[in-house]
C-alpha cells in the first residue's frame, strides 16, 4: 500500500509540472528554471550522499541521458499538440515499454491480472488517436516525437528500477542522476536566451521553482517506490495522472474533452484497479 500511495502523490506532482511547462509559451525556459532548481538541490547534497559502485555507473550515466532527450523532445511536442492529447499518448506507451524489458530482461514475475491491468492503460490511450481526442487532431509528423517520448520514458524508467534492485539507495541515486541530467538546458538557456532567462528568474521564480520541486519529489518518491515493489506495476499506476492532465488541460488550457478522452481516462482508471483488485 505504502507503494500504491507514493506513485499516487508521485502522479499528481508529475500532471502539475506537465501542466505548467504547457500553460508558458517559453517552454525552454521553464525546463531550465526547472533543471536549475533540480542542480541547486544536487550542490546542496553532494556532501551528504555517497559515490555509487563502479557497476551502478553505467545505468546512471544511461538514465539521465534518455532523461535529456525526454525533455528535449516534450518541447518540441507541447508546441503542437493538446496537453490532453500529447501527454497521455506518449504516457501510455512507457508501461509497454517497461512491461517488456521487465519480462524480457529483469526476470520480474507478474501476475495475469497485473499484466492485464498494465496493458489496459496504453490500449486506452489509443482512443486519443481517434478524431484527436474529441479535439484538434495531432499532427501526424509528431506521432513518431511522441512514440520516441513514451519509448524515452519507458527505458529511463526501467533503467531506474534495475539500478535500485543492484543499489538500494534512491535519495544518492537521484543525486547523481541528476547531477548529470539538469546541467544541459540551463546552459543552453544561458547561451542562446541570456537576457530572457533572467528575466523569467526575477518575473517568474515561483514558477520555476515549483515545477522544480514538482520534478525532483515526483520523481524521488517513483524510486522509492520502484525499490519497494514491482518496477512494471509501479510504472503503470503512475500513469494515473492520465486522468489528472486531462482534467488540468480542460479546466485551466480551455481543452475540449471529448468521448475518446473519456473513454481513455476509464481505461486508466480500470487498468488501476485490475492491478490492485
Amino acid at each position: 500500500m505504502l507503494a500504491t500511495a507514493l506513485v499516487l502523490v508521485a502522479a499528481l506532482l508529475h500532471a502539475a509540472w506537465n501542466t505548467l511547462i504547457k500553460f508558458s509559451a517559453e517552454r525552454l525556459l521553464v525546463v531550465a528554471c526547472m533543471d536549475s532548481v533540480a542542480m541547486l538541490f544536487v550542490v546542496l547534497m553532494l556532501g551528504f550522499v555517497v559515490l555509487p559502485p563502479l557497476d551502478i555507473w553505467p545505468w546512471i550515466l544511461a538514465s539521465a541521458a534518455f532523461e535529456l532527450l525526454y525533455r528535449y523532445l516534450l518541447i518540441q511536442a507541447y508546441r503542437v499538440g493538446d496537453l490532453g492529447l500529447v501527454y497521455p499518448l506518449m504516457r501510455g506507451l512507457s508501461p509497454l515499454v517497461v512491461l517488456a524489458l521487465t519480462l524480457i530482461f529483469a526476470g520480474e514475475v507478474l501476475t495475469t491480472q497485473q499484466i492485464l491491468g498494465i496493458l489496459l492503460i496504453p490500449f486506452g490511450m489509443l482512443c486519443l488517436l481517434w478524431q484527436g481526442g474529441g479535439g484538434e487532431r495531432l499532427p501526424w509528423s509528431m506521432l513518431p516525437v511522441v512514440v520516441l517520448i513514451g519509448l524515452c520514458i519507458g527505458c529511463y524508467t526501467f533503467i531506474d528500477g534495475q539500478a535500485l534492485r543492484r543499489w538500494s539507495h534512491p535519495l544518492d541515486y537521484l543525486v547523481w542522476v541528476t547531477l548529470f541530467s539538469a546541467w544541459p538546458f540551463p546552459l543552453l538557456a544561458l547561451v542562446r536566451k541570456r537576457p530572457a532567462f533572467m528575466r523569467f528568474w526575477r518575473e517568474q521564480w515561483r514558477l520555476g521553482l515549483s515545477v522544480g520541486f514538482c520534478v525532483l519529489f515526483s520523481y524521488a518518491l517513483v524510486l522509492w517506490a520502484m525499490q519497494l515493489g514491482s518496477i512494471a506495476e509501479a510504472a503503470a499506476l503512475r500513469e494515473i495522472s492520465v486522468i489528472l492532465v486531462v482534467l488540468f488541460g480542460m479546466r485551466y488550457l480551455k481543452e475540449p474533452f471529448g468521448r475518446p478522452r473519456l473513454l481513455a481516462c476509464g481505461l486508466v482508471l480500470a487498468g488501476m484497479l485490475v492491478m490492485k483488485f
